[in-house]
């Protein structure tokens, strides 16, 4: 076996450091919880929605009025559908 150089120890030792401070980064980005919704801002709705990439189907019971928007599937927005 060949010498191991001290460079080559530190230069090992930073990238240990670098990739152990990234995954904290990201561990503690992820692990946020949601931001809590007000249940005044929950309405009821019956309104049908249809993906159209796979054509799935999905009925929305309850809303929330700040994001009124139709839900996403196959990251796309889905058609509403009315019957």
């Amino acid at each position: 076996m060949g010498e191991v150089s001290l460079l080559t120890v530190v230069i090992a030792v930073v990238i240990g450091v670098v990739i152990w401070r990234a995954s904290l980064g990201l561990i503690r980005m992820m692990s946020n919880a949601p931001p809590e919704t007000d249940p005044t801002d929950i309405v009821a709705v019956d309104q049908d929605y249809r993906c159209s990439v796979c054509g799935a189907e999905v009925t929305m019971r309850a809303v929330n009025v700040k994001e009124m928007g139709a839900p996403k599937h196959c990251r796309e927005a889905m058609e509403p559908v009315y019957r």
